[in-house]
């Protein structure tokens, strides 16, 4: 049996507690403290991300940091004033004071611009408890920009990609060892076909509004969850949930961008 943990890295401005033992304080998925509704309660393990490299942010202009206090989420440029991540990073919804966006630099800790934010909108029909429409938007207090800052295409309501197209990953997420990269990481991993991903799940795991990708040896892991998952320069997914050893041997789960749902609230809450 394969663990499965929400992909998010909540760090708290906890000056005692390293940001490995932040992150375990908010895993909710450890037995007896969350699980998914109806469905069979899983083993934890230890997770780490394995077969990234280390990116260029001139390169994911796109990408952002979430940040509470430092790293927390990964997020991603949609339009000037808008940002797009996953729900399970800003549930329940926080003062919008509480969230800052760090855009423009490869290093995590400095460098780069840190933008304010104004507003938090989670979907609607997000569910807590089985990550279905696991998406938000953050509308920021000034113009997303600035250098090495741009907006990414989402995927059109209905688009579909086939099995084993590559897909490009960025973020922050754990890394060998058991830590936060201070650079940005990429890891490039196949789209997963659907059924594949359900099987590899079981009943109930996997929706229609979730799209899989990774492979054996290439994942992501906590500290990504928010992130963009990126097909030939449009964002086809946001990083979700997954196996937290984080290997791959299970597929990655990703809040799929097409679905009607998911992309027509994201057009008709930002104008994208």
């Amino acid at each position: 049996m394969k663990a499965i943990v929400v992909l998010a890295l909540c760090v708290a401005a906890v000056a005692a507690l390293t940001e490995e033992e932040v992150w375990l304080q908010y895993n909710r998925r450890m037995p007896g403290e969350y699980y998914t509704k109806g469905l069979p309660l899983r083993p934890p393990y230890q997770g780490r991300i394995v077969g990234g490299v280390e990116a260029d942010i001139a390169n994911y202009p796109y990408q952002l940091s979430l940040r509470r206090a430092s790293h927390s989420c990964g997020a991603s440029v949609i339009a000037a004033r808008w940002a797009l991540s996953a729900a399970h990073c800003t549930f329940p919804v926080p003062a919008p004071t509480a969230i800052t966006l760090q855009g423009g630099s490869s290093n995590r800790v400095q460098g780069g611009v840190v933008f304010t934010v104004e507003e938090i909108i989670n979907h609607p029909n997000y569910d807590d408890w089985n990550l279905r429409n696991d998406v938000c938007v953050l509308r920021t207090t000034i113009d997303l920009s600035g250098v090495n800052i741009a907006p990414v295409a989402l995927d059109p309501a209905g688009a579909s990609h086939a099995a084993g197209s590559r897909a490009v990953l960025s973020g922050w997420g754990l890394m060998e060892g058991n830590v936060l990269p201070v650079m940005l990481r990429r890891i490039d991993i196949p789209v997963v076909d659907q059924a594949e991903c359900a099987a590899g799940w079981g009943v109930g795991w996997v929706s229609d509004d979730m799209i899989c990708a990774s492979e054996p040896g290439r994942d992501a892991c906590n500290g990504d969850s928010g992130g963009p998952l990126v097909v030939g320069g449009l964002q086809i997914g946001i990083v979700s949930w997954g196996d937290s050893q984080c290997v791959g041997t299970s597929p990655g789960v990703f809040a799929r961008v097409a679905f009607p749902l998911i992309r027509n609230w994201i057009s008709q809450t930002t104008g994208v």
